[in-house]
């Protein structure tokens, strides 16, 4: 097989086996060259131990966080010192040097209520939604009925907000029609037809020691509904 290229070799024209040479030194010098630089003892570029250092504290960081966010958002709570909505990830700090506005939680709105610390969008939607189907709050530890809503917030908002029972949207007992008694939140289903058969059966209810009595409202929903129930 060599003999044979040799021969084809020698058969060419003198141009294009000088051609043929040079090509193939290249190659065997591109083999050799690629040979050497593997076989040199590895350098690394200056700096690149403290790179590495600090890849592996970055990597040692995100690995404690649940996401590269909360890895923000507990930074930030640390350096402001107040609880965070999982809703708004970043927020401004509050300028704490000016005093603080009480707010009227049964007359504000969603914007109103954002000042408060740990309240974010979706929290004071919520609230808001929430107050709607009560009627309006009668205190403020409903705000923990709120769906998410832990109590250590209400205790933090508890001294920057009040309450303004005037607002508040009353059943009237004795003409409140089955629909609109299932559409309050602390009546369930059988609770709304004993009571409805009761006030069926009496023509009127006049007390809620009478519901007590008569056994017709669990005693813990009565505690819950003594601000919205208008007996006269």
């Amino acid at each position: 097989m060599i003999k044979r290229l040799l021969r084809e070799l020698y058969l060419l024209p003198r141009g294009e086996q000088r051609a043929l040479l040079g090509v193939t030194l290249l190659l065997l010098l591109s083999l050799i060259l690629r040979v050497v630089v593997q076989c040199l003892p590895g350098r690394e570029p200056a700096g690149m131990e403290e790179f590495e250092q600090e890849a592996k504290a970055m990597m040692v960081a995100f690995a404690r966080a649940d996401t590269l966010q909360r890895l923000r958002t507990d930074s930030l709570r640390q350096a402001w010192d107040v609880p965070y909505d999982y809703a708004v990830p970043f927020a401004p700090p509050r300028n704490r040097g000016k005093p603080s506005q009480v707010v009227n939680i049964n007359l504000a709105d969603s914007s109103q209520l954002l000042p408060l610390p740990g309240i974010g969008p979706v929290f004071a939607g919520r609230i808001v939604k929430y107050r709607k189907l009560l009627g309006g709050f009668v205190h403020v530890d409903q705000l923990a009925e709120v769906y998410g809503m832990p109590m250590e917030t209400v205790d933090l908002i508890r001294s920057r907000v009040y309450i303004d029972t005037s607002s508040i949207r009353m059943i009237r007992l004795d003409s409140a029609t089955f629909r609109e008694l299932l559409r309050h939140p602390y009546l369930e289903y059988e609770e709304v037809k004993a009571l409805v058969q009761y006030r069926e059966f009496t023509g009127r209810i006049n007390s809620f020691s009478e519901l007590q009595e008569n056994h017709v409202l669990p005693d813990t929903t009565l505690d819950k509904l003594v601000g919205y129930f208008d007996l006269r």
